[in-house]
């Protein structure tokens, strides 16, 4: 079982700054996502002492079998296999030459036709399935949506695959997507049929990250302790996270 878990949202979009739904249209990111990729990147591999841990991958296997992976590196990285969550994934692993491992089941939650759609649009045409959607009573699933419990589950799937492949001395950092994020931590923290998935978590900020570690693994599913939830680098608390290129 691995040392911990690491669940960082991609950055900036230009459909998040329109107040667009997502879902799974391949977006990449804008000039600030890119820039906001590069910040947390830095500010990963500073938490994490990256610097001083790291070697550069040498095409060993991981432990328990897959994909390339150096050994003596203690981080491994997975990704969604969308472009805006693998591009955040590379800012933090290009530096130390670590493989960015893709992942399907990390892709955001699919909103069927309201994919693209801009929220205030969505709540002007359909405001009774809007309103069911904020309030978490499923008024988007009339509308081709993927459940919360599918979303919930298959990103619940992909992380236990991946920390139960790691080593016990590995962190593992997950770049996904905000509702795939928080559907994924409820249905590792609560008991299947019980998840309430984003109504028991605030959205997650562009480029921020959530940490687990492990407790009480005895056999079968592992359990989870969630330590932080939404937190980012110091400058995302300024008014520069969402403007970095305004004159002072």
């Amino acid at each position: 079982m691995v040392r911990q878990i690491i669940l960082v949202r991609h950055g900036r979009t230009a459909y998040n700054a329109q107040n667009r739904f997502q879902g799974q249209i391949d977006i990449p990111l804008d000039e600030v996502g890119a820039w906001q990729a590069e910040r947390t990147g830095e500010a990963l591999r500073t938490l994490l002492e990256a610097d001083e841990r790291i070697a550069p991958a040498s095409g060993a296997p991981i432990a328990g079998g897959g994909t390339a992976f150096d050994p003596a590196a203690d981080i491994l990285v997975v990704s969604s296999d969308l472009s805006r969550a693998a591009s955040t994934a590379h800012s933090f692993a290009d530096p130390w030459g670590l493989t960015v491992h893709l992942d399907p089941r990390l892709r955001e939650r699919s909103f069927g036709q309201w994919e693209g759609v801009r929220l205030e649009d969505a709540q002007r045409d359909y405001p009774r399935d809007y309103a069911d959607w904020r309030d978490g009573k499923g008024g988007e699933l009339r509308h081709g949506a993927e459940s919360r419990d599918s979303l919930g589950t298959r990103g619940m799937e992909a992380v236990n695959d991946w920390a139960q492949r790691a080593g016990e001395d590995q962190t593992v950092l997950f770049f996904s997507h905000g509702a795939c994020i928080a559907e994924t931590i409820d249905h590792m923290l609560e008991p299947i049929g019980t998840t309430s998935g984003i109504a028991n978590f605030s959205t997650m900020r562009n480029d921020h990250w959530a940490q687990l570690v492990p407790y009480e693994p005895h056999g079968g599913q592992p359990r989870w302790r969630l330590m932080f939830y939404n937190r980012g680098p110091a400058l995302a608390m300024t008014p520069r996270w969402e403007h970095p290129f305004d004159e002072a």
